[in-house]
């Protein structure tokens, strides 16, 4: 329900308040009640009893005695008697005090009982008729005793003072469950991210099996990826042999066109192996922090090494920053740059432009685009996963889709973001932003 808040938090804390406000609200209901039938029957008590009394003592009477007991309380907040006379009101009360009240009276004096009353909207007392001695006399029941007095303040004082003491007990019992939850979330995000993180378990026993499954399932995904790791690496390791091999007998070939066709696929089972070195390294690297790098000065260098290979490489860097350091390692960087090169080369087209600017305070992007075809902005997201090949002739071209798989987890490791974008005028850009900080 979009009327409800969204935290767990939240929500339960309204549910406790909820919960105690309808019982406060069912209490005083009891209460008042109760306390409404308690005066009920005080006050038929006292009426009747009054009646019954005056019918007996008022035959014995004479007039002077009956004159002085209607004049003896003239207070207006008691109960006063008035003979019969024209100033008794002619209205007949229909609110539900006086409806009860005549219902209690005659099965409690076993008669019929008259009540009069000034009308709806006056204030003036309710007028009960009785008979006695041969004559019709009235009892005035004064306002204030219509109903039950009302509840002292000091017990609203206490009933708040409770549901604030209710609330903060309930909150701090919701902290102790949600603050485990919301550190459990945390971590699950951490692991999500490639950040695996382990969490204390705490909190109720339903919050601390789960962290334990949760630190038990990290156990076994570190467990899993150690072991891939250890086959990438004996593998890619154990096929250079192989491959030196290979390229010794190629020397000894005669057949120029032969040993050119499989110097290529001996070259293209190299680069395999190179870039799931790379990969592995990179995965390696990204568990350990990086010191300042003068990102600028690291660039020239590396893109010196490409144009001394003969390669259509330039580069501009902005004067903001070449005064900005990022958190990568100079082997970091140069597998980055290669494998990004490499690709706009491969798949591509040259001139590659190597861009290098201040976004902002906190942000350095880095550009690599390229002038060939470019990647549709479906394949986009996709070209950046490992061992995804968006174009099927690209894996009898010396590829395995891990190079910009390569470059994402750097960036990601340093803190930053990768973004495949159309560059100006056709091709690829790479878009590398990183967390820069100022020299």
């Amino acid at each position: 329900m979009r009327l409800l808040p969204a935290s767990l938090a939240a929500r339960t804390v309204l549910l406790v308040i909820a919960v105690v406000a309808v019982a406060e609200i069912a209490t005083f209901a009891l209460i008042s009640q109760h306390r409404m039938a308690t005066h009920m029957s005080q006050t038929v008590r006292f009426v009747g009893g009054q009646m019954r009394l005056l019918q007996s003592i008022l035959p014995g009477l004479d007039g002077d005695a009956r004159r002085r007991l209607t004049v003896a309380d003239s207070d207006p907040q008691s109960l006063q008697l008035r003979p019969d006379s024209a100033s008794v009101p002619a209205h007949v009360p229909e609110f539900g005090f006086a409806r009860h009240l005549a219902a209690e009276l005659e099965q409690f004096v076993g008669e019929p009982v008259r009540l009069r009353h000034a009308g709806p909207g006056q204030r003036s007392g309710l007028w009960i008729g009785f008979m006695a001695a041969g004559e019709r006399w009235w009892l005035v029941l004064p306002p204030p005793r219509f109903a039950p007095q009302a509840l002292p303040p000091e017990l609203w004082l206490g009933l708040a003072l409770a549901l604030a003491l209710l609330v903060l007990i309930a909150g701090l019992f919701v902290r102790s469950i949600v603050g485990p939850l919301a550190r459990l979330g945390e971590a699950v995000a951490a692991t999500g991210d490639g950040s695996a993180r382990t969490v204390t378990p705490e909190g109720p026993k339903e919050v601390r099996r789960l962290a334990e499954r949760h630190n038990t399932m990290l156990a076994q995904l570190a467990a899993a990826d150690s072991e891939r790791h250890e086959m990438l690496a004996g593998l890619t390791h154990d096929l250079r042999a192989p491959l030196a091999r290979l390229r010794v007998r190629l020397a000894l070939l005669e057949n120029e066109s032969e040993r050119a066709g499989l110097a290529r696929d001996a070259d293209d089972m190299e680069r395999i192996v190179g870039q799931c070195l790379a990969f592995l390294r990179s995965e390696e690297s990204s568990a350990r922090p990086a010191p300042p790098l003068w990102l600028a000065d690291a660039l020239s260098n590396e893109v010196a090494r490409h144009r001394e290979l003969g390669r259509a490489v330039s580069m501009t860097v902005s004067e903001a920053a070449a005064v900005c350091q990022v958190a990568i390692t100079p082997g970091n960087l140069q597998r980055l740059l290669d494998n990004l090169i490499d690709n706009a080369l491969q798949y591509g087209a040259p001139p590659v432009e190597v861009s290098l600017s201040l976004e902002s305070a906190a942000t350095i992007t880095l550009h690599v685009r390229d002038h060939g075809l470019g990647i549709a902005a479906g394949q986009r997201a996709r070209a950046l996963e490992a061992f995804a090949q968006i174009d099927p002739a690209r894996a009898t071209g010396g590829s395995c889709g891990l190079g910009l798989a390569i470059v994402r987890r750097i960036v990601a490791a340093c803190g930053g973001s990768v973004t495949l974008a159309d560059a100006p005028g056709g091709g690829l850009d790479v878009v590398l932003n990183f967390p820069a900080q100022p020299g």
